[in-house]
């Protein structure tokens, strides 16, 4: 079975909005395996970075009302978008594990997948005061 085709499963439970499948190959082309609404994808790709980013096997991002689970290892990520307290919630975990099991160890590390540059930090400017600091106390 094709990863396309496994996705393409998850993605017909009802509660399920999306799916992203990415191996490190496609990682490091900028590529990912991907069914479902488009609306989800640049932020399923942004909780991918997230759980790089947090160095855990798995993270989960509150959108509205819906959630992105995204869990995985160096060579394997997976990423499912569905809808908050639905009962698919409780089979979710279970299909991303099967998801992850059905692609194999054989692929290469993921690197990170690449951010946005990072702002610029400014430290904050000194606050300058020609005015002496002075107490006074009501009697």
């Amino acid at each position: 079975m094709t990863t396309l085709s496994r996705i393409e499963r998850v993605l017909r439970h009802d509660g399920i909005v999306a799916v992203l499948d990415m191996t490190a190959e496609q990682a490091l082309a900028g590529d990912c395996t991907w069914v479902g609404e488009d609306y989800w994808k640049p932020i399923v790709v942004e909780a991918v970075r997230l759980r790089h980013i947090a160095g855990e096997a798995s993270v989960r991002v509150l959108v509205g009302e819906h959630a992105v689970l995204v869990s995985g290892d160096d060579r394997h990520v997976v990423g499912v978008v569905f809808v908050k307290g639905h009962p698919v919630v409780k089979s979710v975990v279970r299909m991303v594990r099967q998801l992850l099991r059905a692609g194999g160890p054989t692929a290469k590390p993921i690197a990170a997948v690449p951010a946005p540059p990072a702002p610029t930090q400014v430290a904050p400017a000194p606050v300058v005061s020609n005015m002496p600091l002075s107490v006074s106390s009501s009697s």
